[in-house]
């Protein structure tokens, strides 16, 4: 497998490619989408793509050598149209028509989410390495932030004042709370950009954890910071067990970004000490 890096000579219409003829380009368009707009995204991603293959052929000439392309795989996270595979069978024949010299006469085109590749990917996401660094957000950032989403502090305030915490310290803990947040949500957009695999898996061991927030923590249950702790305890086993790739560091902030998430959008809430 040969990487194809779109930096320094641009972007090929290709991310990688096989020396036995197989080539891949990647889309994740940012959700969510109806069917609809996600089927006229991919559609028009697959189409300028492919497009390259015919303007850029000269240097995709250059790149592949004496490797000719038979397979041309699409793969997006999620695939729900088969208007996308007839618009792939058309462009299939564009290409094959287009008389290009890296092209296979039985030139094809496979739209495919990662599930093809289900053993491969099981193998990466089991990998244990750093994928990306947490970037401390700069103090100013976290201010501007919460100066431009006064309503979402404010309701997690509100639930921290249910907690037993000092007056003095709840708003000191809602701001590191916005810190983890904010730390964890860009991680988490350079690990989509790097690893759109892990940062699928990762996004999706929170959703599956939020829904059931209101069945694992009735309103009530947790009326303290040490309960909150103890939340956070358990999400941090819940991401190392369903994304083993994650470092420990991404998993703190992950977990307690989650926790901030949901104190500001409402899945997690407290009731107050004595209230019948």
């Amino acid at each position: 497998m040969q990487e194809v890096p779109a930096r320094h000579g641009g972007d090929l219409g290709i991310e990688a490619f096989t020396f036995n003829g197989r080539a891949f380009q990647c889309y994740a368009p940012v959700e969510p989408l109806s069917t609809a707009e996600r089927y006229e995204k991919q559609r028009d991603k697959l189409s300028t793509d492919l497009r390259k293959l015919i303007v850029k052929q000269k240097e995709l000439q250059k790149l592949l050598g004496d490797v000719k392309i038979h397979h041309y795989i699409f793969l997006v996270p999620i695939f729900d149209s088969a208007q996308l595979v007839q618009h792939a069978s058309v462009k299939s024949e564009e290409i094959r028509s287009a008389g290009l010299p890296f092209v296979s006469d039985g030139f094809k085109i496979t739209v495919a989410t990662d599930g093809i590749y289900a053993t491969e990917r099981s193998e990466v996401l089991e990998r244990f390495t750093s994928l990306v660094d947490v970037i401390p957000t700069p103090p100013d950032d976290i201010s501007s932030w919460i100066e431009g989403n006064s309503q979402l502090t404010e309701t997690a305030l509100e639930k921290l004042s249910k907690l037993r915490l000092p007056p003095s310290a709840q708003r000191t803990y809602l701001e590191q709370l916005v810190v983890q947040f904010l730390d964890s949500e860009n991680a988490l957009m350079r690990l989509r950009e790097k690893y759109p695999d892990q940062w699928e898996a990762a996004t999706g061991a929170k959703v599956r954890k939020e829904r059931k927030l209101v069945l694992e923590y009735p309103p009530g249950s947790t009326n303290s910071a040490t309960d909150l702790t103890g939340i956070v305890r358990a999400l941090k086993e819940e991401f190392a067990r369903q994304v083993p790739a994650l470092d420990d560091t991404f998993i703190d902030a992950m977990s307690w970004g989650s926790i901030a998430d949901w104190l500001m959008r409402c899945p997690l809430d407290f009731e107050i000490e004595g209230a019948t």
